[in-house]
């Protein structure tokens, strides 16, 4: 017999401070809990997605719920079945007497649920414990996507397992493997040895591991073979397969028959993806109508794998024979020769990758971000395609792209481009969590302060069960310090606070490495100003202000000081060519005393996007 529903008490508040994104409804009850030895899964589908769970329940100290298959002696703390009602990446979870009911449709969206529970759960002495819930919850985007470039840094298996976990927790669905470029070759063919680079780490079996523990846990893997641009690799170990340049492979029919066989290889592994995608962009020399050409011809045969084809914003539109066909999924990240309200209205879906607010770019071969504050993120106007270069005729600043509508707009994109394993987490996670949420539920998430607190409060779960740590900011040594009245002073940017792992504290931490440098953003068409306000007032008569420059790129500024905080007086400032090859500048003066330092700053002339600020840190001295 089954019990009817128990009544809830609290209101939806409580519980989004624990969920993210935020379902879209959710009460929690406040007295009784549901807690018990073992967890019933009713489909055998969901097996997966239930072990998934039980581990990640294992691994945060809940170690004794056994698995079963039907009801027993045991005493379930969550039954699991399916729903074929639901849509396919919705969930249900309600209380019905001890046991919390689980339902979707899908793996996906038992993969959705389960997120849920790890993030309500509470583990105390092994035994795991969740209070009384009403969810009903399903995505307002179907495409939540990250995308890992592997053809340029390797990306350990450890460390894309781990992505997985990320994305599942947080709801993302689509890992996108950027898999080929120029630089680095992951992918392991057997038709095309030669092709395969060992550095970057990965054996076939190691792929095949990944599409069972990612279909685990609700996350997809998209595999990217990029052609015809980007395709050095291919032509130089392969002439004789792929040609002797970018035309040749898009043109010669030996040289279409081949990438056809490394697809091939890709949809054997990743056998559960929807979607296979074949680059497109950058082609530089190839004609036009060629790319367009080889697009569609490789469209048909993706499409008797029974797979959709992607592209990422390339060629223009075409016309008659030579119009890329019309089932072909853009992603429009530039908006320039190809704007995403042109492939709307051509009748194409896209899904939305614009520089600003998504790309997230390491610069290859520097350690040099791109990147911008988790606050644009989380405001993602999915009609809205803008670029983070002032030169840009998409300058996010002056005049973005806009579409007229969100029809034909499947989700995002967030690309991890060029970048090392080092870094990709501190960056990334932050931001792809404000993503998901943003893409999830569009009227729930609406106040960016309540949803940092919820998202802060998720970290330790995540890193509990998934081995995920985010470094917090590290500072210099104080006895080191002494003598640095700006050392741990408080920093306050106009523009672009929220910058994980790079953030304003950095300008401040007493450590003036370059590689430990703030990321602001923007500093065009106005200059960004940093306000640095000392824990205590002192007699200053020396500033030395540090810089991440590369090569011969420097920050051009103006550094302003106060007594008060209120009437700041100029003390200095930089100019091109001022500093040679240093990285950092002196400025003396009379002491006086200083409460407050100012910095006005342009950003770094000469850098990938020189509207970035990219200050390491400012020290203050009495002389």
């Amino acid at each position: 017999m089954i019990r009817p529903l128990i009544i809830l008490i609290l209101s939806s508040a409580a519980a989004l401070a624990q969920i993210v994104p935020a379902p879209k409804s959710i009460k929690v009850g406040k007295e009784a809990t549901h807690t018990g030895d073992s967890i019933l899964c009713l489909e055998a589908g969901f097996r997966p997605q239930v072990d998934a769970f039980q581990e990640a329940l294992g691994k945060l100290g809940a170690d004794g719920l056994e698995i079963l298959d039907a009801a027993g002696g045991a005493k379930p703390v969550i039954a699991v079945a399916k729903d074929p009602k639901l849509e396919a990446e919705a969930y249900v979870i309600r209380s019905v007497g001890p046991t919390l009911q689980v339902t979707a449709s899908t793996t996906a969206g038992i993969s959705h649920a389960t997120a849920s529970l790890l993030q309500m759960v509470t583990v105390k002495d092994g035994k795991a414990s969740w209070p009384q819930l009403a969810i009903t919850d399903e995505p307002d985007f179907s495409y939540r996507s990250f995308m890992v470039d592997m053809g340029r840094n390797p990306h350990s298996p450890e460390l894309l397992r781990k992505t997985v976990d990320m994305m599942w927790f947080y709801k993302a669905n689509y890992l996108h493997l950027h898999l080929t470029d120029d630089q680095l070759f992951s992918w392991p063919s057997k038709a095309f040895p030669k092709l395969h680079d060992e550095r970057s780490g990965w054996s076939l079996e190691d792929f095949v591991e990944l599409e069972a523990y990612s279909q685990a846990r609700g996350v997809t893997v998209i595999p990217e073979f990029e052609v015809p641009g980007h395709s050095g690799i291919l032509r130089g170990r392969h002439p004789e397969a792929f040609g002797e340049t970018p035309t040749d492979l898009a043109r010669e029919p030996f040289a279409r028959e081949s990438i056809k066989k490394v697809i091939a290889e890709m949809c054997e592994v990743f056998k559960a993806t929807p979607y296979l995608h074949i680059g497109g962009d950058e082609a530089f020399g190839v004609p036009q109508e060629y790319q367009r050409d080889l697009i569609n011809e490789l469209n048909d045969f993706i499409k008797e794998q029974g797979k959709r084809t992607i592209v990422w914003e390339g060629p223009h539109l075409g016309e008659g024979k030579n119009k890329v066909d019309e089932d072909v999924i853009h992603i429009p990240w530039r908006s320039i020769e190809f704007p995403a309200g042109q492939m709307l209205k051509a009748g194409y879906e896209i899904v939305a990758a614009p520089w600003e607010p998504f790309y997230i770019v390491d610069h290859y071969p520097q350690t040099m971000f791109t990147a911008v504050d988790l606050e644009r993120i989380y405001a993602w106007n999915p009609k809205r395609f803008a670029h983070i270069n002032h030169d840009f005729g998409t300058y996010a600043y002056r005049e973005p792209h806009m579409t007229k509508t969100t029809k034909g707009i499947l989700g995002f994109c967030m690309p991890w481009w060029e970048g090392r394993e080092e870094n990709m987490m501190p960056l990334c996670l932050p931001r792809l969590a404000a993503a998901a949420a943003a893409s999830w539920n569009r009227k729930g998430e609406d106040d960016f302060a309540g949803y940092k607190k919820r998202f802060e409060e998720t970290l330790p779960t995540l890193e509990g069960f998934s081995g995920i740590e985010l470094p917090d900011v590290p500072f210099a040594d104080p006895d080191t310090q002494k003598d640095n009245l700006a050392y741990r002073a408080e920093v306050t940017p106009s523009k672009g606070a929220e910058q994980p792992h790079f953030g304003p504290a950095r300008i401040t931490n007493g450590i003036p490495d370059k590689f430990d440098h703030f990321l602001g953003f923007p500093t065009k068409p106005e200059p960004l100003e940093i306000v640095i306000k000392f824990q205590k007032p002192g007699e200053v008569g020396r500033i030395v202000v540090y810089e991440r420059a590369v090569g011969g790129s420097q920050e051009v500024y103006r550094l302003f000081a106060s007594a008060d905080g209120k009437r700041f007086e100029k003390i200095g400032e930089t100019e091109m060519g001022s500093r040679g090859d240093k990285d950092h500048v002196v400025f003396t003066f009379d002491p006086r005393e200083i409460s407050h330092l100012k910095i006005e700053t342009d950003g770094c002339e000469g850098l990938t996007f020189p509207s970035f600020s990219r200050i390491s840190e400012v020290m203050a001295y009495e002389e």
